[in-house]
């Protein structure tokens, strides 16, 4: 499904396409980024950004987050929350932004919880998700493609009734 636009007060978050493959790449490089992600390989080459866009993209729900100067980030629903910010950007509430757009875009769209999750070790996401609602579900191992090893990761769920409730 192609990504609707959504705007928020600092954001455009618009479909990905093929010219973001430069900026994907960039961001992905990044080990302080792709350390967290399950499905990202490391180190991260431009026909990694390619494959992404051409198979994974058309799958799924999924946004690229423009703050004006281009993507500096993605964020998708597929079905689960996922979502990576260019390390340049970390630290100004630019993700939760971004993410309480899609979530708000989410529930307009659909009755089924959202369901999200982060490492165990990742307090920025964890911060992120509880912000915007989620609650803990479980924890399980998730295989992390960068390192080859299994991590731990919290799984959380947002119900329609929740972010409803929070946003009235």
């Amino acid at each position: 499904m192609t990504a609707p636009v959504l705007t928020t007060r600092r954001l455009t978050l618009r479909p990905i396409v093929k010219a973001d493959a430069d900026q994907i790449t960039r961001g992905l490089s990044n080990w302080d980024v792709v350390q967290w992600l399950s499905a990202v390989p490391f180190p991260y080459a431009r026909q990694d950004a390619i494959y992404f866009i051409t198979e994974v993209v058309p799958t799924t729900t999924t946004w690229a987050i423009d703050a004006g100067e281009g993507l500096i980030g993605v964020i998708g629903v597929k079905p689960d929350l996922g979502y990576w910010l260019n390390a340049d950007f970390h630290g100004q509430h630019i993700m939760t932004e971004a993410a309480s757009a899609v979530v708000q875009w989410y529930f307009e769209n659909a009755e089924d919880d959202l369901i999200s999750g982060h490492f165990v070790d990742n307090a920025a996401s964890r911060t992120i998700l509880t912000r915007l609602g989620f609650t803990d579900s479980n924890i399980r191992d998730e295989l992390r493609r960068s390192m080859q090893d299994t991590v731990k990761l919290q799984t959380m769920k947002l119900t329609k009734a929740t972010w409803t409730d929070r946003n009235d």
